[in-house]
């Protein structure tokens, strides 16, 4: 009975890790869609609108673009390094959350 327990206790505990790192990922896409955004508004405000002011504020927008970028690849790289010590937490304790079959 006891045992029992402590098994529900730990897939509760690895399902919440899991809810966890999906909500890390949707963020994770945010800021690559946002970044991708910027990006691209900086790149029309260049190619349409002459004048220094705006090749400036172009510039300004795909520096940004790509900061946010380069901040998304930044957290891709620490959520598969989560998703791999979660699986291999699961493995350990006798699940399958996550395999796809």
């Amino acid at each position: 009975m006891v045992q029992d327990m402590e098994s529900d206790d730990d897939i509760k505990l690895l399902l919440m890790e899991e809810q966890t790192l999906l909500s890390r990922e949707r963020t994770m896409h945010s800021y690559m869609q946002t970044g991708l955004a910027f990006t691209s508004v900086g790149l029309v405000i260049m190619k349409f609108l002459s004048g220094l002011l705006y090749f400036c504020t172009g510039v300004v927008f795909i520096i940004l673009g790509v900061l946010l970028i380069a901040e998304s690849a930044r957290r891709y790289v620490h959520f598969r390094k989560a998703i791999r010590k979660l699986r291999e937490k699961e493995t350990k304790l006798g699940y399958e959350i996550g395999m796809v079959q």
